[in-house]
């Protein structure tokens, strides 16, 4: 996990100000945490990672809502890094959380 993973609570639960303050200010980690924490290892294991070697003209697109992605270092004198973000909204009358 990283630093701003404080914790982890079920979709729609009212966390109070006092609350969010304990998990910021004081950097306090819930124990939640450590259930994904524990599925770190298999989640980034060789059989789900990719580890790009980059061409001129490449190109890559992921979806941030079901991926774990990092940038790696790399050579910012000898190249230049360009990032775009793409986002896709839904047809007219459609209502994109009902996607998968």
């Amino acid at each position: 996990m990283n630093s701003s993973t404080c914790t982890v609570v079920p979709k729609g639960t009212q966390i109070s100000q006092a609350e969010l303050d304990k998990f910021d200010l004081e950097a306090y980690e819930d124990p939640s945490v450590n259930i994904l924490r524990s599925l770190l290892p298999r989640l980034t294991g060789p059989e789900h990672t990719i580890k790009w070697k980059w061409k001129p003209g490449d190109l890559i697109v992921w979806d941030n809502r079901s991926t774990i992605h990092c940038g790696t270092s790399y050579d910012q004198e000898r190249y230049v890094r360009e990032m775009w973000r793409t986002t896709i909204l839904p047809l007219p009358g459609e209502n994109i959380r009902s996607h998968p």
